[in-house]
């Protein structure tokens, strides 16, 4: 199986349209022109590809950066999972980096110590998320052996794309920190026998 793992076009989010970082929760915000525009270009790329199943997760920003490609493909069965949610933030919710660190001074220093094992009061840690993203692509194993999926486009959060790198290929969050992934940014993986095979990591084009 081929994955195409996406994070979402720019929305309409603190965090996407100030281009700082946010500890963003929202789901129901939509995208913004330029994210509009992105949405538009990823699905040309997609275009050339036979994606057999669409998987996003609850935020409307995931669902309308696959909407052009759905004009294109009409077909194509999506599927909302929250397993593929963009991390919890609990009490940093809302508040930059600088403001999470004024605000809370010990929990945000133990926090970005180890980000992997320490979750954020009310919210989670990177080893969570990674957790809810390995109990999704065990089911999705199972459904590809199953339907004979062969091309799946996923569509999720740059938390969670960073979680993923983090487990199955085994990148240190310090190597992650210099890694930034842009709003509809496009990896591709081979994902076979549990094992996950990068093709292309953090691009705009297949």
């Amino acid at each position: 199986m081929r994955i195409y793992l996406v994070r979402h076009a720019q929305a309409q989010t603190r965090a996407n349209l100030n281009g700082i970082v946010v500890y963003d929760n929202q789901k129901n915000k939509g995208l913004t022109k330029k994210g509009e525009d992105q949405a538009k270009k990823l699905a040309e790329e997609l275009n050339k590809v036979k994606i057999d199943k669409i998987f996003i997760s609850e935020a409307e920003r995931t669902y309308k950066t696959i909407l052009p490609l759905l004009k294109f493909k009409k077909d194509i069965p999506v599927k909302k999972d929250k397993r593929l949610d963009e991390s919890k933030y609990g009490i940093f919710s809302g508040l930059t980096f600088q403001e999470a660190g004024k605000k809370y001074p010990k929990v945000f220093k133990a926090r970005l110590k180890n980000k992997w094992d320490v979750p954020i009061p009310k919210g989670e840690s990177f080893k969570g998320v990674a957790a809810r993203f390995n109990s999704f692509l065990n089911d999705l194993e199972k459904e590809g052996k199953k339907s004979q999926l062969e091309n799946v486009l996923i569509v999720t959060h740059a938390t969670n794309l960073e979680a993923f790198l983090i487990k199955y290929l085994g990148l240190s969050i310090k190597k992650l920190d210099s890694v930034y992934f842009e709003n509809a940014s496009l990896s591709v993986f081979d994902f076979k026998n549990r094992k996950i095979k990068p093709v292309k990591i953090n691009v705009k084009e297949i």
